[in-house]
């Protein structure tokens, strides 16, 4: 009895081995060639979403990264495999013609191309908006101390300007009153010799 359910174990581990063969070999003439290339230009931080168009083929579906499958179903046999490089790429059971990858890094770039519809999307990160990106990614606190600093710098330019027209205005006003005393001097110095003339005159 052992021996039995021990050949029908190995039979059926035959069928499944040839039915993977099998398809894995419909599977590479089927990529041969691609039917649809799309560049796609995302940014770090991003979440994008590729879709692949459905076929009557859809009963065997594959994703792969950069010729690295990540995903395949065969549905004759009800069996799916997964080889995610990462927790950020999903691919949602129900609808596996939608490749998800959420918080994009520079190392999510390359090709990802569906199959049977031999779809493929070229993922590229321009290098200036990483770095821009990046200074959007500074901790909360970060941004907090230099909105602050800059707040203290603009009181600090205001309070200066303020002192230095105060001054300016104070000089001004302590030079308006200099000429004012000289004049009046001026006038007591004319009126003083008008007076002292006038009295010789008299005598």
């Amino acid at each position: 009895m052992a021996n039995f359910q021990t050949r029908i174990l190995l039979l059926d581990l035959c069928v499944v081995i040839i039915l993977l063969t099998h398809a894995d070999y419909s599977k590479s003439n089927q990529e041969q060639s691609i039917q649809q290339h799309i560049n796609k230009t995302v940014f770090v931080g991003e979440t994008v979403t590729l879709h692949c168009n459905k076929t009557k083929f859809d009963d065997d579906f594959t994703w792969k990264i950069n010729n690295t499958v990540i995903f395949r179903q065969v549905s004759d046999i009800n069996i799916t495999k997964t080889n995610f490089s990462s927790n950020r790429i999903h691919i949602d059971p129900a609808s596996h013609r939608e490749l998800t990858i959420h918080q994009i890094q520079t190392s999510d770039a390359g090709n990802y191309t569906c199959y049977p519809a031999a779809i493929r999307w070229t993922l590229t990160i321009p290098e200036k908006q990483i770095r821009t990106e990046s200074l959007k990614q500074m901790p909360l606190y970060i941004i907090i101390i230099i909105v602050s600093c800059s707040g203290v710098v603009m009181i600090g330019l205001i309070i200066t300007i303020c002192i230095c027209n105060y001054r300016k205005l104070r000089q001004i006003n302590s030079s308006s009153e200099k000429e004012d005393v000289k004049m009046i001097s001026d006038c007591d110095k004319h009126t003083i010799t008008v007076c002292v003339y006038s009295l010789h005159t008299a005598s």
